[in-house]
């Protein structure tokens, strides 16, 4: 079944191009968004070594109102053989608040994550300096009956025309609990169309005996 599944999303992606841009590896959103009718899939894996979890992510993306917007589904899947099956489905919309010249850009986003009833707001700025970019972000999301801020600096550094190096960090506090993220790794395009996104790092919570997680995320 994940074959058919893996067969059905190259055949999308050949049958209808878009310039890649990254969302995975990073946490830490971006502000641009698809243009109008411009889709994007993508497949891959969020593992950690310490608690030997993977998750399988399909996710979809699609340009709307005028290409100032765009919408996401995403369906995490564990394949772990203690918990398999999917954990839920992640609805979210993003709109262009505000952009200069490509190196400036303002956005919005709004999620929502099913079954679990979790949801947020954030507030995306990206910008652009020569070869570096950095996106950052801030917000709040309600989950399990627990307000959580959000906070994120990502930074990429193009070192070749299809190569960059990205160092992200995103961390979420609620008052009582700090889980903060950190990943590095590398984006490869090999054309307009396809990319490859790799990325190793760890995750540290205060609240847990300050405890560390490994992760690697490929896409």
């Amino acid at each position: 079944m994940l074959k058919k599944i893996g067969y059905l999303l190259v055949f999308v992606i050949f049958l209808f191009p878009a310039d890649v841009y990254p969302y995975r590896p990073f946490i830490t959103e971006d502000a641009g968004v698809s243009g109008l009718g411009e889709q994007k899939v993508e497949m891959g894996f969020v593992g950690s070594r310490q608690n030997e979890y993977w998750y399988n992510y399909i996710s979809l993306l699609y340009g709307i109102g005028l290409g100032k917007a765009e919408i996401l589904v995403e369906t995490p899947y564990c394949i772990n053989d203690e918990a398999r099956g999917l954990e839920g489905i992640i609805l979210a919309a993003k709109i262009n608040v505000f952009e200069v010249d490509d190196t400036l850009m303002l956005g919005a986003k709004a999620g929502y994550e099913f079954p679990d009833d979790c949801y947020g707001v954030s507030a995306i700025a990206t910008k652009k300096i020569g070869i570096l970019v950095m996106h950052s972000q801030i917000g709040l999301k309600r989950a399990f009956n627990d307000t959580v801020g959000l906070f994120g600096l990502g930074f990429e550094y193009q070192l070749l025309q299809h190569l960059s190096v990205i160092i992200d960090n995103f961390t979420e506090y609620d008052g009582d609990a700090l889980y903060h993220r950190v990943l590095t790794g590398v984006i490869y395009s090999f054309n307009s169309e396809i990319a490859l996104d790799v990325a190793t790092g760890y995750c540290y919570a205060n609240n847990h005996n300050n405890y560390r997680e490994y992760l690697i995320v490929s896409y």
